[in-house]
């Protein structure tokens, strides 16, 4: 009965954490001044290469089948082990997205296509004034808001989150060069997204680089606990 009692206790924790990601991802970003001869800026915008539906349905199922895949495979007998490493890799990804929009709340660091979707309604006198109020004109609000949210990357913690996590958690199934080479691939497709980031002027360099150091640190954090309690709970059981 204690048991069933710390699986529900912790599943309402984990969904709390996604009420949090779900209340962070709604704050509007504070507003960031900027500099008329700022380039930066100003690149065309530009529809993600890897969209937010894509990206969620590959990132978010990947691990939680490969953990699902490898329990069947190995034919384990102890089904708590496949419950700890489905619940602390959403409890890693919930983490990880909260601190990704608390930065993008707190900093308001434009993108690179900020000027051609705010469309601020600003008159330079000269190339380096700086302009601390402005207005959208765009009637598209969200998008507009969404011109103000560029630090951290949010796809490319999410990608090297879940990849690394993955790699992780299947890294002493199999020791072979064709398995290396589907690590590598897990880790190509995390690549890939964070770059189509910047080539698509959705992000800085330094955005996407932040967003997969942050995805990479609650990914190794989260293999850490989440090995030491299967460790500790299977030295209690003998």
């Amino acid at each position: 009965m204690d048991l069933y009692k710390d699986i529900v206790f912790e599943v309402l924790l984990v969904s709390i954490i996604g009420l949090l990601v779900m209340v962070t991802s709604s704050l509007e970003p504070i507003s960031k001044g900027f500099f008329c001869d700022d380039e930066t800026i100003k690149y065309p915008y530009k529809t993600s290469t890897v969209g937010k539906t894509f990206l969620c349905l590959f990132y978010l199922l990947l691990p939680n089948v490969s953990i699902s895949l490898k329990y069947y495979w190995t034919m384990h007998n102890n089904i708590k082990s496949l419950y700890v490493n489905i619940i602390y890799f959403w409890l890693g990804a919930g983490l990880a997205q909260i601190t990704v929009n608390l930065g993008k709340y707190y900093t308001g660091r434009l993108r690179p296509h900020f000027i051609h979707v705010c469309k601020p309604s600003i008159d330079c006198i000269s190339q380096n004034q700086f302009i601390s109020e402005y207005t959208c004109t765009n009637p598209e609000v969200s998008l507009s808001n969404d011109s103000r949210a560029s630090f951290p990357s949010g796809h490319a913690c999410l990608a090297f989150y879940s990849t690394v996590y993955t790699i992780l958690y299947l890294h002493n199934y199999k020791k072979s060069v064709a398995w290396v080479i589907i690590q590598f691939a897990l880790f190509i497709s995390a690549w890939y997204t964070a770059l189509t980031r910047v080539t698509d002027n959705m992000h800085h360099c330094t955005d996407v680089l932040a967003g997969s150091i942050i995805g990479t640190s609650f990914a190794i954090l989260m293999m850490y606990e989440m090995k030491t309690r299967i460790s500790l709970e299977n030295v209690n059981e003998d």
